[in-house]
C-alpha cells in the first residue's frame, strides 16, 4: 500500500510516497512517528495501522490541525 507524507513546508510543491514496507524498514531503523499528507483517506490511514498491527506493532493514529479551517491537517502515525 502506497501513502503520501505529510509537506515539509506549507509551500512545497510535490508530495512523496512511501510503501508499508519502507515504513517497516524505518522503524526497524529507528523512526517510529510519520506524518502523513491528508490527501490519504482516512479508511485507507486505518489499513496501514491494521497491516503494522498484524506485523506485531502497536499503532496510534491522530489528526494533527494546524489552522481553524476544515482542510488543514495532516496525520501522526506513531508506531511502537
Amino acid at each position: 500500500m502506497e501513502l503520501k507524507l505529510a509537506k515539509s513546508a506549507p509551500n512545497a510543491k510535490t508530495l512523496t510516497k512511501i510503501t508499508t514496507e519502507d515504513i517497516l524498514k524505518q522503524c526497524a531503523a529507528g523512526t517510529h512517528i510519520f506524518y502523513f499528507d491528508k490527501e490519504n483517506s482516512h479508511k485507507d490511514m486505518q489499513k496501514a495501522c491494521t497491516f503494522f498491527q498484524k506485523q506485531g506493532y502497536s499503532t496510534h493514529l491522530h489528526e494533527i490541525r494546524y489552522a481553524l479551517d476544515e482542510g488543514s491537517y495532516i496525520y501522526e502515525l506513531h508506531i511502537i
